[in-house]
């Protein structure tokens, strides 16, 4: 059995993948089919305790061993450094594993970075661009639609750059935060030009403009880059799916990418 961790900003979810019958199956398959996902805050989970706990019904009948989890492969995305020590210490003290991977920008894995700065890229981010290669092979812009909205450029497997914003929740969340009398709203398209209602009006401005701004931003990369791909990825790609122009929506994209990097790093080891 494997086990994913995805460490977000606002969620970590856990991905657990169990013996696979179909051992040259796609890996899409492998992850759309056989993956089950386990999704709690990160603001709950302070302590190596918190992880045990979250993870030991879903576990226990399955790969128990003396007290512990017994892993084949246990691979790691976090963008929350002060939840890697609780990681470390689950790792240590709950886990029995030959294999444990914490995802990162490396100059092994068949990409040209182009740049000095690529190790301090998020292996969110990471697992995405992998995840990408993974299932297309080259030229291609992903999209994630998360607690940021981040944007990455593979071409010619080199990394052009990309960029990373608030994302819808947190722009909602700053009005409501920053102002007196703006409510929290539903993260739901307006799909109007404007709207007479305040709950519309922000719901407008910080999920239609923006998905129209990334619009703009896919009709330039489509003019100066040929055959480029756009892939819709993160919590809120169901959401943006219905403003933002795309060509693929793979919502397991970056654990089809942590799979991917299992097997790079294996091949390499």
């Amino acid at each position: 059995m494997d086990l994913y961790i995805d460490v977000g900003n606002t969620h970590i979810v856990f991905g657990i993948l169990k013996n696979l019958q179909e051992k040259n199956e796609e890996i899409a398959n492998i992850i759309d089919k056989n993956l089950e996902e386990l999704r709690f805050s990160t603001k709950n989970i302070d302590t190596a305790e918190d992880i045990y706990k979250s993870l030991f019904p879903f576990l226990y009948s399955i790969c128990i061993k003396a007290g512990k989890f017994e892993i084949d492969n246990l691979v790691i995305s976090s963008v929350v450094p002060q939840v890697n020590f609780a990681i470390e210490r689950f790792i240590e003290k709950y886990c029995i594993s030959n294999n444990v991977l914490w995802i990162e920008a490396r100059s092994d894995l068949g990409i040209d970075w182009q740049t000095e700065d690529y190790k301090q890229m998020g292996a969110d981010r990471v697992a995405d661009i992998l995840g990408g290669i993974c299932l297309y092979n080259d030229n291609f812009c992903i999209i994630d639609f998360g607690t940021a909205i981040t944007i990455d450029v593979i071409y010619n497997r080199k990394y052009l750059g990309g960029s990373i914003s608030p994302g819808f929740m947190l722009l909602i969340k700053s009005l409501f935060q920053e102002t007196a009398k703006l409510p929290m709203v539903e993260i739901k398209p307006v799909m109007k030009i404007l709207d007479n209602t305040t709950i519309g009006q922000i719901q407008l401005g910080t999920i239609d403009i923006i998905c129209k701004g990334i619009n703009s931003i896919i009709e330039c990369l489509s003019n100066e880059y040929s055959n480029l791909r756009f892939i819709l990825t993160g919590g809120f790609s169901s959401v943006a799916k219905e403003l933002v122009k795309h060509d693929h929506v793979v919502p397991k994209l970056q654990f089809i990418g942590m799979y991917y990097y299992v097997q790079k790093r294996i091949k390499v080891c």
